[in-house]
Order: C-alpha cells, then structure tokens, then sequence
C-alpha cells in the first residue's frame, strides 16, 4: 500500500514512535477509506500504543463518526481503560469534544466509571466548561464576584454544579 509507504511503515502490523499502528494513525486523520483497506488487509485491531490506547482512541482524538462505528463494530472495547486509567469517553470529556462524547454514549459507553482523581466523564466536562466560563469572565474586564465563585454555578468548583439528587 501507497498509504503505508508515505508514513513509513513496513507494513500493516508494524509500529511508530510510541507504539502508533497504521491503524491508530489512519483513524487519527480520520482516513476511513484508509481504516476500511487496513482492516482487509489483516491489520490488527485490538492493538495498543505504548500509553494502553487503542485505534478508538485517536478516532476520538480525530472525531469523525465514520470510525467510530467501524473500530466499535469491529471489536474496539469503548470502556478500555489506558495506562492512566482514563477511558475514550473521559478523554473527548476532559478536551470539550461534546460531539464525541454523545457518540460514545449513544454507542453504549459508560460513564460512571472514574479517573484515579475520581471525576468522571461528566464531572471533566463540567471542570473544562467552569475553566471556560472562567477564563471568558476574565477576559471581559473586572471580576464580577468574589473569587471561587462562579456567577453561573455559585461557589466552589465544577463538581457542586450536579447535585446528588440529581440524575445525569
């Protein structure tokens, strides 16, 4: 393959720097034209980069729905848990990719699973969209309220914004 040649790989089960398969990188770009040839080919699917990511991970990284639904159905676990023991889901959560994160879970992931620091997905969205608002607030001249609060959510961090009584 062209494809395997321009990005230096020998062939469709070899690896990159930090472990990237043809496969991971296709998926990345968004390339499915490309994931559809490595997956005739023989490429190895549940393959993982030196961090315990798998393909799924850079389509998430990339975010066009056409892998996803292809690395799923091809076997790609959506609740595999990295070096770091973060999941795909909390991963587009922590990088504000909302049109990933609703992908994931119409697909079936879960979010209740938690990051060591014990967020999970919904608690990182809700810290980066705090962050967000934060730094909009900033940007728009003198504080508003006093520090540590915020004018949309009260005071305290992201994670006061869910109440316990209140479903996600």
């Amino acid at each position: 393959m062209k494809w395997l040649d321009a990005h230096d790989f020998p062939d469709t089960q070899s690896r990159s720097i930090d472990g990237i398969t043809p496969l991971m990188l296709a998926a990345l770009h968004g390339e499915d034209y490309i994931v559809g040839a490595l997956f005739e080919s023989g490429a190895r699917i549940i393959a993982f980069d030196d961090e315990g990511n798998h393909a799924l991970w850079y389509a998430c990284l990339g975010g066009a729905p056409g892998r996803f639904l292809r690395l799923v159905g091809a076997g790609l676990a959506l609740d595999h848990l990295n070096a770091d023991d973060m999941t795909c889901l909390m991963q587009a959560a922590a990088t504000g990719r909302i049109e990933v994160m609703w992908l994931l879970l119409s697909l079936g992931a879960n979010d209740s699973l938690v990051a060591p620091d014990g967020r999970d997905a919904l608690d990182m969205a809700a810290d980066l969209g705090l962050r967000l608002l934060h730094a909009v607030h900033e940007r728009r001249g003198p504080k508003l309220v006093s520090a540590g609060e915020s004018p949309y959510y009260g005071p305290g961090s992201a994670r006061g914004v869910f109440s316990d009584n209140v479903s996600r």
